[in-house]
């Protein structure tokens, strides 16, 4: 990331007025977008967006096509799994439009489309794939953020005892699960709207002998009891939602937590904890990876959010946890998804 910032400084900014007749951006003025639009106009920055798009569309097909031909293999090897936690599906949940005016991420289907009422593919695409896309940098199990935000949970609030724990979004459990495992004597429950993820997510944790209950719940507004949960978190949920979604995933937060329980979320970071030219890559995603909200959400200003659901101004916050991952096997940026090895996180305690 430093050296581009360096190519930027170097290269794209001297040459903007030759090029297009313009001062060059002032860094004390630039913001995001600004950068993004300025930048898209060099040939090689276009046929980076390019590439990027083909990259995701093929990285997506080329898995599907393998797990669709393992089906059979997964379908038997299912059988002999022990039976432990649990799976609750409500067909008759509506998707969110969010979620249904586009294929989130390019990939053909979405999370929640299904063949038969015991399909998995989409859940089976998504773990594959995301070790691909993250390049190995979570790990084994992709569980690297789930592992290391847990940690630092246990650090931060010791006094935080949780009884039963929740994690919304949970996809396939990739951060749900580490968890449990923290958490061994809490009850762990994990919401999504996908069904196809959360079968293959109750499979794998059940291969993997952990015990959650998986629900097919949209966590704008969950079937949960008040005060029902101690904590309740999220990972990389809220930039696929919306400005009213998130507003009443964080009142429903509010909602659903004991009295001294948190709320914590793992996003990227939000644009004011970057620089404008950090912050303008997330252009391709936001214009080119069917996430729309993406770059309204990162410059919302989350503690009034918390505030406006009920949270005290005095119990909200943000921090950047380390990688448990990337500190045991350091690697070259170009070689990580998460060249800094640590994961921003906001939340609030009731």
């Amino acid at each position: 990331m430093a050296q581009m910032t360096r190519t930027l400084d170097a290269t794209i900014r001297p040459h903007f007025r030759p090029l297009y007749q313009q001062a060059p951006l002032d860094p004390d003025q630039e913001n995001p977008r600004s950068v993004a639009e300025h930048m898209l106009r060099l040939n090689c920055v276009r046929l980076w967006y390019a590439l990027r798009s083909l990259n995701q569309k093929q990285k997506f097909a080329i898995v599907r096509t393998t797990v669709e031909a393992d089906e059979a293999r997964r379908n038997a090897a299912l059988a002999t799994l022990p039976q432990i936690g649990s799976l609750s599906l409500d067909p008759d949940l509506p998707i969110p439009r969010y979620l249904t005016a586009l294929d989130t991420h390019l990939m053909a289907g979405s999370y929640y489309s299904e063949k038969h009422q015991q399909d998995m593919t989409a859940g089976a695409v998504y773990d594959r794939a995301i070790g691909i896309h993250n390049m190995g940098s979570q790990g084994g199990l992709n569980d690297d953020a789930g592992r290391s935000i847990a940690t630092w949970i246990q650090a931060r609030f010791p006094d935080l005892k949780p009884r039963r724990i929740l994690d919304m979004g949970c996809t396939v459990g990739h951060f749900t699960l580490p968890f449990k495992e923290a958490f061994p004597d809490a009850e762990v429950h994990a919401i999504d709207v996908a069904a196809p993820c959360l079968r293959f997510g109750h499979a794998r944790a059940r291969a993997l002998g952990a015990e959650v209950h998986f629900h097919q719940m949209n966590a704008e507004a969950t079937a949960f009891p008040d005060q029902h949960f101690d904590l309740v978190v999220s990972r990389i949920l809220l930039h696929e939602t919306s400005l009213p979604a998130v507003r009443n995933i964080f009142r429903e937060c509010f909602r659903l937590l004991s009295p001294g329980g948190a709320t914590l979320h793992s996003d990227a970071p939000q644009f004011d904890e970057l620089d404008a030219y950090t912050a303008s890559l997330r252009h391709w995603d936001t214009h080119h990876n069917n996430e729309p909200f993406m770059e309204r959400f990162y410059q919302l200003p989350l503690e009034t959010l918390y505030q406006d659901a009920g949270f005290g101004p005095a119990r909200t916050f943000r921090s950047f946890v380390p990688g448990l991952f990337f500190q045991a096997h350091p690697r070259p940026a170009a070689a990580s998804r998460n060249p800094g090895g640590r994961y921003f996180v906001s939340g609030a305690r009731r």
